[in-house]
């Protein structure tokens, strides 16, 4: 894929970044290169031939991913997070007032409020984000907990991270990581990735025993694992 011309991406230098983020506008599509000080600026376009794919993808969801996501802001910011793995539907305020930070009403009423910089749409994001990995943290990590008893498949670590292009990941030792955007999914195909990498504690591959197991404890697996090769749909595009 050729370069992109400067024209079609913006540049914008950050105190706090260490290391090139690329964000899409829930706008427009726009694509803004978010830089560390000092960074060489004749190596953006390397960075962007090297993730052509990702802007891509991220370009073409716009349009389904403003349909899906509910109201946003004037600002591309969500208005409403739906926590589709957990049935929760979150409404978001912004108000431009005392300190950064962010603040949740009582359950019952599931509202998120963003208080001080709020016309910093990227530091808006950050804590959007920082939210969801805690609510990750809070729902995905028990359950993941409980299906591990269920199965009699035990796990020696559960962590969260926000990986780009894995549902979750299982190592030798039996540590899993999930990725927090696994809650914008349906629940069916969260819970799969979960029995998917549960499966990896006794094989450590994706051998025909390996389905098999799988199989065994996820009835319809096969189709649930198609569906899941397309679900980055459902994860809105500031989360990214």
């Amino acid at each position: 894929m050729a370069e992109a011309p400067a024209s079609q991406y913006a540049v914008r230098e950050s105190a706090r970044a260490k290391h090139v983020r690329l964000l899409v506008s829930t706008r427009d599509g726009g694509l803004t290169v978010v830089i560390p000080r000092g960074f060489d600026r004749r190596k953006i376009p390397e960075v962007l031939k090297e993730k052509a794919r990702w802007i891509e993808r991220a370009q073409t969801r716009i349009v389904e991913q403003r349909r899906r996501s509910g109201a946003e802001t004037g600002d591309g910011l969500p208005a409403l997070i739906s926590l589709r793995a957990v049935g929760e539907e979150w409404q978001v305020e912004y108000r431009p007032e005392g300190c950064r930070r962010e603040g949740e009403a009582p359950d019952d009423q599931r509202i998120l409020t963003l208080f001080g910089a709020v016309e910093d749409e990227d530091g808006c994001r950050q804590a959007l984000c920082r939210w969801v990995h805690r609510k990750a943290r809070a729902h995905l990590v028990p359950r993941l907990l409980e299906l591990s008893r269920k199965h009699k498949l035990p796990v020696t670590r559960v962590t969260i991270r926000s990986q780009r292009t894995r549902w979750g990941s299982c190592t030798a030792r039996k540590s899993i990581s999930l990725n927090g955007k696994l809650l914008f999914l349906p629940p069916p195909l969260a819970e799969q990735v979960m029995v998917h990498e549960l499966c990896h504690t006794v094989h450590h591959n994706h051998s025909r025993d390996f389905w098999r197991l799988v199989g065994s404890l996820s009835p319809g697996c096969a189709e649930l694992e198609a569906e899941l090769r397309a679900a980055w749909r459902y994860v809105p595009i500031w989360l990214e």
